[in-house]
């Protein structure tokens, strides 16, 4: 049986010239009937599965692609001897859905000072869809921000990772692996960086308490110098009080006002939309550092907010506040990256707004370095001042305890049962003798107490104590020395 060759659609004409010809091969008419009705039929399949009023950018070809080639690539990536890919390809491998997904795409051209805005998308379908169509246009910048609740799902890492091509140490991040393996040579020359961010956290009853997020920037060069791509995950969808104006200087006095902007609880993802009305997007194309300059404002900005809120927390209890710690290690990451300039491995990174943005940058976060240091120099302190009371509060209860009984003690060896109260002989002393002599007695040591802490007090600070003083530390009272 001849195996029927590779289908192709035929034109109009040329089904007419078959028929002109009135040539007998009834088998490959048959053959040509059958595939025509089998192509139908997944028109109408993929017709039916279309959802009404939202057209598929998918070929119907590239359902016959493999489904899952970037986990495929993966896993053969694992069998080669990359293991610390294992934990993605694991987690490729599970059917974890994705919340609060939303996608924003936009263009940027050379020359222009215009930022298109491409539609949110909202499922990994719809951005498989966009991401397979021709529609970039010329365009020099692409940058996809992505926002998301915990981890990206293994269909969002498929379709971004499978259209991009990215590196897939990239997405060990995103779901916060720890197998990734990186020499330091790596780290700063892989065209991607992790920024931790920390946000005060209203829904809780503690003012210092912050919510803790990751935001990976990803920079893809393109063929020439001033074309790449840009996909920033943004893990979480948290929403802030905060104008992106707030932190660009305001106009001068006298020169043209911007117009008035809501203040609305706005996503990072949105904050950093926002940020491209203050920008000069004529820099954008020939640095990539620049563009993403925002994130780095943001981040100085929300870990400032975090620091102060805990020096206003300890101020007020006159103590040290419950809070978390790793706030300094991951400021001074976040300095590193910045004076990196990003990454080793961006173009343009000698670009003039590229040194302005990264010295402005780091000296942001250098101050923040060193009030952040500060803070927890004042926090050892207070902790070493708090041992110490506990220490006293400890000796001064020992003392309490010592001036009750050490003379209970004392006059009972000396009058033991014999008192006429209970001896019942009228020539013993009578009780109210031992009580007044235990009185007298610890009189007599308090007087001692207090002149020795008189004197320790004039030799080691040279100045007279009052008598308050004295007196709170002879009867234990914590802090009076």
């Amino acid at each position: 049986m001849a195996s029927p060759s590779p289908h192709h659609p035929q034109t109009p004409a040329v089904e007419e010239s078959h028929e002109k010809d009135h040539q007998p091969p009834v088998r490959s008419h048959t053959i040509d009937v059958v595939e025509h009705r089998i192509n139908s039929g997944f028109n109408s399949v993929k017709r039916s599965f279309t959802p009404r009023g939202r057209k598929s950018n998918l070929p119907l070809e590239a359902w016959a692609t493999p489904p899952h080639p970037y986990h495929e690539y993966i896993r053969t990536l694992v069998a080669a001897g990359w293991n610390n890919l294992q934990n993605l390809d694991s987690y490729l491998g599970t059917h974890t859905t994705q919340n609060a997904l939303v996608v924003s795409v936009l263009d940027i051209s050379q020359g222009s000072e215009d930022v298109k805005h491409w539609p949110d998308i909202h499922s990994e379908l719809d951005l498989k869809g966009f991401l397979a169509a021709d529609n970039r246009g010329g365009a020099n910048v692409r940058i996809f921000a992505v926002e998301y609740q915990g981890t990206p799902s293994p269909a969002l890492i498929e379709t971004l990772g499978g259209a991009l091509k990215l590196d897939p140490r990239f997405f060990q991040w995103s779901i916060n692996s720890n197998s990734h393996v990186f020499t330091p040579s790596q780290r700063h020359r892989a065209p991607y960086l992790t920024l931790d961010f920390g946000v005060l956290d209203p829904s809780t009853s503690s003012t210092t308490d912050a919510e803790r997020f990751r935001v990976l920037v990803y920079i893809q060069p393109g063929e020439t110098s001033n074309e790449w791509t840009g996909v920033i995950l943004f893990s979480s969808s948290t929403k802030i009080n905060l104008s992106p104006r707030i932190l660009t200087d305001p106009p001068a006095f006298g020169s043209e006002l911007p117009p008035p902007a809501s203040l609305e609880p706005r996503t990072f993802r949105e904050l950093y939309l926002k940020s491209f009305r203050s920008v000069d997007v004529l820099h954008v194309p020939a640095s990539p550092f620049y563009a993403v300059s925002s994130l780095f404002r943001l981040n100085c900005y929300c870990w400032n907010e975090i620091i102060a809120a805990i020096r206003v927390e300890d101020n007020r209890i006159q103590g040290i506040s419950d809070t978390s710690v790793g706030h300094t290690e991951e400021i001074k990451k976040s300095l590193t990256v910045v004076q990196r300039g990003g990454s080793l491995g961006w173009p343009g990174r000698d670009e003039p707004i590229s040194k302005q943005s990264q010295t402005a940058l780091e000296e942001d976060f250098k101050h923040l370095v060193n009030q952040t240091d500060l803070l927890w120099q004042i926090r050892e302190k207070m902790a070493a001042i708090q041992r110490r009371n506990a220490d006293t509060r400890w000796t001064s209860l020992t003392n309490a305890f010592t001036y009750i009984f050490a003379p209970v003690t004392i006059m009972t060896g000396i009058y033991g049962m014999n008192v006429s109260q209970i001896s019942g002989d009228t020539s013993n002393p009578n009780i109210w003798q031992f009580f007044v002599a235990v009185a007298i007695f610890n009189a007599v040591v308090v007087i001692a107490l207090s002149i020795s802490v008189w004197v320790q007090i004039q030799v080691k600070h040279g100045r007279k104590a009052g008598l308050k003083e004295i007196l709170g530390y002879s009867i234990g009272k914590v802090g009076s020395r």
